[in-house]
């Protein structure tokens, strides 16, 4: 099947798709500006705190994508209370950072929550791609991508847990953490290109293979 079978949502989600990659974009920028600018001079925050509306905003946009995916993989017994534990977990997350921009949440009570939308997150991206990479209109591509962002954050952040668990040797310790962020790190920055194909995919403009359609390329 060359092109996707379109759904009701479609358009409506590839617009939010597109939007949300964007977003994540911008956050990874701001995020990296953060630390090589604000933090060594100890403030202020301002592409922090750019960087916490922009997370709010992708977590928002992320929710309609998510459905929109979760109606075309194969059904069983948890994937639909897992879709909506998710979607619940992008809601906190979004809550959370503009909880923190508008400085009604602390911190570290923000970024725990982050976190824990992160996880969730990355869990239904292994777990659902991995059942839609049966699925014959679904792009392998989309599919393949899903599960390495959604199994590198859940494997960065295991690792990264067990360092933070280890007090001894410190350099066991140092190593565990930073592969551990190094994995995560990896699949969070590659998150925003999987919304963007995404977006491709649900506006109909991404084969069911790996290529973009004949109009995609020819900007038609």
């Amino acid at each position: 099947m060359d092109q996707p079978t379109t759904i009701p949502g479609d358009r409506t989600a590839a617009v939010c798709a597109y939007a949300a990659a964007a977003a994540g974009a911008l956050g990874a920028v701001t995020l990296g500006a953060m630390y090589a600018v604000e933090v060594p001079r100890g403030g202020p925050y301002v592409f922090g705190t750019i960087n916490d509306a922009t997370g709010a905003a992708f977590n928002v946009l992320a929710i309609p994508v998510i459905l929109q995916v979760h109606r075309r993989a194969p059904r069983a017994v948890w994937t639909e209370p897992m879709t909506w534990l998710t979607v619940s977990a992008c809601a906190a997350g979004a809550a959370s950072s503009a909880l923190l921009v508008l400085r009604l949440l602390d911190f570290n009570t923000s970024t725990a929550v982050s976190v824990a939308s992160i996880t969730l997150q990355g869990a239904w991206f292994l777990t659902i791609h991995a059942r839609l990479r049966r699925v014959e209109d679904y792009p392998r591509s989309l599919s393949g991508l899903g599960r390495a962002i959604g199994g590198g954050m859940l494997f960065g952040f295991a690792l990264a847990a067990a360092g933070f668990s280890v007090e001894r040797p410190a350099w066991l310790r140092t190593a565990l953490m930073a592969a551990g962020a190094a994995a995560a790190g990896a699949a969070w920055l590659a998150w925003p290109y999987w919304y963007y194909r995404a977006g491709q995919y649900l506006g109909g403009r991404l084969r069911s293979g790996t290529v973009p359609a004949a109009g995609a390329q020819d900007g038609g």
